[in-house]
Formats: C-alpha cells, structure tokens, sequence
C-alpha cells in the first residue's frame, strides 16, 4: 500500500523557468554579463566583492561587473529568494516591485509584478524608476540585462543559491547592497544555527532518495549534485540517489537511469504528481514502479518550490524532510 506523504508549505512559480534552466544535463551556470564581457567571472569572496570609496559603494556581481549600489532606495528583486532575504534583512520596504517567483511574505506578493527574471522584459522594470535591480545567475536575457546598464539602471547579479554556503554568501551581499550587514551578520548566524539543529546524518537513516522534478509525462528529469535538491536531501538525513551514480545538474528520466539509481525514497513536487494523476500516474512511468521507492510505496510530494530554492524558509523543508524520511526508516 502506497505511503504517499504530500506536504503543502507553500507555492512557487518556478516551472517554467527550471525547464529552460535545467532540462540539459548540467547544473544551472551564471548566463550573465555586460555588452563588453559576457564571460562569467570566478566566484569572489564577499570581501573582494565590497568596495566603499568617497565616489560611492560598488559591488562586483557574480558575472563581473560592478555596480554601483550607492542608493538601495527602490529596489527589484528578480528571484523569490533574494525577496525573502530582503524582506528578512528588515529592508522590504525597499523593494518597488518582484518578479513572479515571489511568493512570501505577502508583503512582497502584494507588490507590482514585472514578469519573470529568466525572460526579463527592460521596459517592464524601467517604468518603476529603479535604482538598483537584483537578479542572480539564471537572470535573462543578457540584452535586457545591457538595456537595463545602459538606462542607467544598476544590475547586480548575485550567485544562484544551491547550497547553504551560496545562502550564507547572499546574506552577506545583501546586507552589503543594503547597507544592512550587522542585520545579515545576525540572520546568517540565525540561519546556519537553525540549519545545523534541523540538519541530520545523512546516512543515519540508511535510505537513498531522489529527487524527480516533473509537470507531468512531458518532463521527467532526475536531478543530483549541483542542485537545490542535493543539499536539502542529504540533510534531511539521506543520501542523494541521483548524485550517487554521478548525476550533474539534471538528466532525463529513463528506466535505466532509475534503475541505476535505485532509490529507497522518490521525491516529486505535488504540483507534477497531480499532473500526473495521482501516485498512480507516477507509477505508470516506464521504470518508477520497479524502483524500491515503487516498490514499497514510499513517496513523498512536496511544493515545487522547497526543494529548487534555498531561502530563509529551508529549514522548515529539512525539518519536513527528516520527519518523513524517519518515518520510512522506522517501518523498515
């Protein structure tokens, strides 16, 4: 008998997006940069990124260019995380207006839209009078990203979080944005607590899980190291089943594939399950019912969203996570 445990946290848009982000094999990489270098540069520590002189405060984004951020006083955020973090940061009233994937606080939902990040419209941002616009590495198209620097509109590019580390780091770039560090020095230490006191063993439940992202039969990807997925997983106390058999960023799903990886426990968001019809419709995928999650029924759904962004909110996720996954440990 199936044990399908559906978990409804919260909603975020992120499906299409992820497809054109993440339907290849490799994990998602910075796409951009300035009309002059479209290049992406290293990843700099958050000191070699800060720079205070008496022409104002500069900040060198993750594609190299620098950014003057002199003045946080309207602000976008192109991604849900980044919102969050803001708004954590006690400098929501700052952000004029976000891009569809925020979803919380309600705040921050209430505000205008200005589409999505990874298809950015210039002229839909620009009629909110920015001073500065944050997006991070999946933000596109570069020539909307130029529009944007040649208005005169700053553009810092943060890195894509997909793992604790990247969380940390955005926290510290933030507050430096918004000149709010003591704030970010605070939420971060707040933050890596809590992650270490959800955090469990990773083995210390003996199962595998992977994670399935799917919107229904048209797009199965199993996904593995380098992915929002990777970290949450492991620690909520399994080990990930696609990074086991050497799965980068996302693969197709196939029989062979699920085979190879095995898994004790498959983890699908709710919003693909019901696209699916149900755990009935999961199991009719070639190979899904001859995995050991298949087998013994061991499925657990939550809201796309817990498992492709790292914000503020992942420690509810792990918690979630390791209070199932010792569920299935305890009936073995």
């Amino acid at each position: 008998m199936s044990q399908l445990v559906i978990r409804r946290t919260f909603v975020l848009v992120l499906a299409v997006a992820f497809v054109a982000g993440c339907a290849g094999s490799e994990p998602p990489v910075s796409t951009t940069g300035s009309s002059s270098d479209h290049t992406q540069a290293p990843t700099t520590t958050a000191i070699e990124q800060e720079t205070n002189s008496p022409d104002g405060v500069f900040y060198t984004g993750i594609d190299g260019v620098v950014s003057d951020v002199s003045d946080p006083s309207r602000v976008i955020s192109l991604a849900g995380d980044i919102t969050e973090i803001i708004f954590e940061l006690g400098a929501g009233d700052s952000i004029v207006a976000t891009d569809i994937t925020t979803v919380y606080p309600e705040a921050a939902v209430l505000l205008p839209k200005v589409g999505i990040g990874r298809f950015l419209s210039p002229e839909a941002v620009l009629k909110h009078n920015p001073t500065i616009v944050i997006g991070d590495s999946v933000t596109a198209p570069l020539s909307a990203i130029d529009q944007l620097r040649a208005a005169g509109v700053p553009v810092v590019i943060l890195d894509l979080s997909t793992s604790f580390d990247t969380l940390y780091s955005k926290v510290r770039d933030l507050g430096f944005i918004l000149g709010a560090d003591e704030a970010a020095a605070g939420l971060e230490a707040d933050l890596h607590s809590a992650i270490s006191a959800a955090s469990v063993d990773r083995e210390s439940t003996g199962l595998t899980a992977a994670y399935v992202y799917t919107r229904g039969p048209d797009v199965m990807l199993l996904l593995g190291d380098g992915m929002v997925s990777h970290p949450v997983i492991e620690a909520g106390g399994a080990v990930d089943a696609g990074a086991l058999i050497g799965v980068e960023g996302s693969i197709p799903v196939t029989p062979e594939a699920l085979i190879a990886a095995a898994p004790d426990v498959l983890i699908v968001p709710t919003e693909g399950l019901e696209a699916l019809g149900g755990i009935d419709g999961l199991l009719a995928m070639p190979g899904v019912a001859e995995t050991p999650a298949g087998l013994s029924g061991w499925i657990l759904s939550y809201p796309e969203g817990d498992f492709l962004t790292i914000g503020p909110r992942i420690v509810a996720v792990i918690e979630a996570l390791a209070t199932d996954l010792s569920g299935f440990a305890g009936s073995s």
